[in-house]
């Protein structure tokens, strides 16, 4: 067909558009019903984590349905937004085989598009308007966005956590309760700190009190930090009194004794409680081991940052890794949220450690959460040692140098399976079974 001029240039430019594929670089995959959506989510529900739900709930109630990695790996209280991305694209990739659509190289895009913050140019995640109706049909978001600059989050249907909430998180984070007698307030401690908190309790778990968490007075200098914390909130009074903070200093409080006193803290969401306690925790660790400098960082022969080209950066990264001080660790806790097989949530009794070790991986490897897996320390050695493995569907491997009895005594039975795997971890599953394990 010849075009002779630009009317006809516009009306062939206009049909041709009409008729373009739908996939473009905003919606890098067809577009899917909200009918879809629904269904999908429906069929997922049982192994979308807490974490991830919650990602899929702010990012809908976030102003606009838009937000950055950043913001939502604070929202739900993630180290950073390298995790936040890995979680999101997990149930993202769940969600595209639930769909039947293709994964995109971008697994997000199954979620959202993508555009540049014109105030800050961060990169901003645009939910689809089709999975923000299909949730709000769900029942799992709301049909008003949340309004963030008030401090409004959307964790909890209320204005603050609940008692059992509050409990849980603190469980899930190592803490323990102690036989005590006494039930006005719950004693919590931790391994790491050297005082214990306490809970207000009340008739109902599921009591919202305004200000349920009480500290030890010693965290009075931190209270800055502690109230920068979005969605941390402090009550009226400077202090709280009851007699059953036990081990708590005391105080005159207008009564004829002294009475032993706390500072009580708040929170909005479940996200504010577990940063304030990543706070805490990383405090006390920081005071009770010295944090190795790089110079002072001895590196085996085989690490290999010699003799192989990485950037100052990827050097960092590599030596931070290696002795602990880096992000991975805490991706693989954000990934497998436990011990990749029992499930133990303990984090002093977990190890991270690579599939394919670090003497044989490449600088990417070495960074890469899916050559990770988080283990209990029986487990771990086993797994180093080559005594056991995992095959592609996740199921344990016992080699033979691993006799029943010694295996029965360190729990390790022919039942046992990561709790989930990706083909990502495969091509280094396969190279642990190739070369370390001892079949």
């Amino acid at each position: 067909m010849e075009l002779k001029d630009k009317g006809q240039w516009r009306t062939f430019l206009a049909s041709a558009m009409d008729s373009a594929p739908t996939v473009t670089p905003a919606r890098a995959i067809r577009p899917v019903s909200t009918d879809e959506y629904r269904q999908a989510l429906q069929s997922l529900a049982p192994v979308i984590t807490e974490k991830q739900r919650r990602m899929l709930i702010g990012h809908a109630q976030a102003p606009g349905h838009a937000i950055t990695m950043s913001e939502l790996a604070a929202l739900v209280g993630f180290p950073g937004y390298s995790a936040a991305n890995l979680q999101y694209g997990l149930l993202a990739g769940k969600l595209a085989d639930a769909l039947g659509v293709p994964r995109p190289s971008f697994l997000v895009y199954v979620l959202a598009s993508f555009d540049d913050d014109p105030g800050t140019s961060h990169s901003r995640a645009h939910m689809y308007p089709e999975l923000v109706e299909a949730l709000q049909q769900l029942g799992w978001a709301e049909s008003e966005p949340m309004n963030w600059d008030e401090g409004a989050t959307t964790d909890v249907g209320g204005d603050s956590l609940t008692i059992q909430q509050l409990v849980m998180t603190l469980e899930r984070q190592g803490f323990t309760r102690p036989v005590q007698s006494g039930l006005k307030v719950l004693r919590m401690e931790h391994p790491l700190l050297p005082q214990p908190l306490f809970v207000k309790q009340s008739t109902s778990a599921q009591a919202r009190p305004k200000t349920p968490l009480v500290l030890h007075p010693d965290y009075e200098s931190q209270l800055p930090e502690l109230l920068a914390i979005s969605g941390v909130e402090r009550s009226d009074g400077r202090y709280y009194h009851n007699s059953n903070l036990r081990g708590f200093p005391k105080r005159r409080n207008g009564g004829a004794t002294d009475i032993a006193y706390g500072l009580d803290l708040g929170f909005r969401h479940v996200a504010a409680l577990e940063q304030l306690l990543a706070h805490l925790l990383g405090k006390a660790s920081d005071t009770a081991t010295q944090e190795p400098s790089h110079t002072n960082v001895l590196l085996p022969n085989d690490c290999g940052l010699q003799d192989q080209a990485v950037t100052d950066t990827e050097r960092d990264a590599l030596i931070k890794a290696r002795v602990g001080q880096s992000g991975y660790r805490d991706d693989l806790l954000a990934y497998w949220g436990g011990c990749a097989v029992t499930d133990c949530s303990v984090p002093e009794l977990l190890r991270a450690s690579h599939i394919k070790p670090w003497r044989a991986a490449s600088p990417a490897e070495r960074l890469d959460p899916f050559n990770g897996l988080l283990l209990t320390p029986n487990l771990d050695l086993a797994f180093d040692q080559g005594l056991i493995s995992f095959d592609d569907q996740g199921q344990i491997l016992i080699g033979e140098d691993l006799d029943p009895d010694s295996a029965r005594a360190l729990n390790i039975t022919p039942e046992l399976r990561l709790r989930q795997i990706e083909p990502r971890h495969r091509p280094y599953l396969a190279w642990h079974r190739e070369h370390l394990f001892r079949k």
